[in-house]
């Protein structure tokens, strides 16, 4: 059995209990869909802030250029930034995956006050912890990008692709589109969720999965610290996944008992 094998095997109980997390009993109509994704989209941010530090790690971005050390690692980091970073929407407008969470929660209603107050925040140059600082969040939702950041001020690749990797145990449950397709009043159509889902789904199953894989393996060669450090970060991702999936939970029960 390959070290990365054996470090899958190793986080079946994590992952099982994230995919039976209560979180997923409790989301039950549009409102709840859209309590989720104002919590769920900073973590689809800073995911995106994990594939861009391996990318400045793995390839050359420096001017002058140079060759990268490990042409292989640069090409996969690269498919999986074009895949992430630069794929099309439902038009065929070239857009990020974050991009097109955020379009799909203004047409669901979603509030997106908070991330994009945070991403401007970060555009102008605040640090990412100050600009939490400045965000309203439940405090678990602020550690988990919080320790995003710290694994990515390592720059140690191996560590940062252990997170992205192992990490990002990140399917939307398919209960989604049940709510989504229930949710369809006077021919209003919720179809940017779904392909935003549909396309996800796609490109990790088929694509960045195996490729991230790959590069973990890559990473780690025969290094049996770095495969210890590996299987050490992979377990404390998917521990801050279920504090972020706790967190929302609250959120939601709390607002659904305010309701009653």
């Amino acid at each position: 059995m390959s070290q990365i094998d054996i470090i899958g095997q190793n986080l079946n109980g994590l992952h099982q209990s994230i995919r039976n997390h209560p979180l997923y009993q409790n989301i039950n109509d549009l409102e709840d869909v859209k309590m989720f994704m104002e919590n769920h989209v900073f973590a689809v941010w800073d995911f995106m802030s994990l594939l861009k530090a391996l990318q400045c790690e793995l390839t050359s971005v420096q001017v002058p250029w140079t060759p990268s050390r490990n042409p292989t690692l640069a090409r996969f980091i690269n498919e999986i930034v074009h895949g992430e970073e630069s794929d099309v929407d439902q038009d065929g407008n070239p857009k990020s995956h974050f991009e097109m969470y955020i379009e799909s929660m203004e047409q669901v209603g979603a509030c997106t006050h908070q991330i994009q107050h945070f991403v401007k925040l970060i555009a102008l140059g605040a640090s990412v912890d100050s600009s939490l600082n400045e965000v309203l969040l439940d405090k678990k939702v602020k550690d988990f990008v919080r320790y995003t950041f710290s694994l990515i001020e390592t720059q140690k690749p191996h560590i940062i692709a252990a997170s992205f990797t192992f990490g990002r145990e990140d399917v939307i449950p398919d209960m989604f589109l049940e709510i989504i397709e229930k949710s369809k009043v006077h021919g209003k159509e919720y179809n940017k969720l779904k392909y935003y889902l549909d396309r996800h789904i796609e490109l990790d199953g088929d694509e960045h999965g195996p490729l991230s894989l790959q590069m973990v393996s890559n990473l780690c060669g025969d290094d049996k610290t770095k495969w210890k450090e590996v299987e050490d970060v992979a377990v404390k991702s998917l521990e801050k996944r279920i504090a972020l999936w706790d967190a929302i939970n609250n959120v939601i029960l709390a607002s659904k008992a305010k309701a009653a």
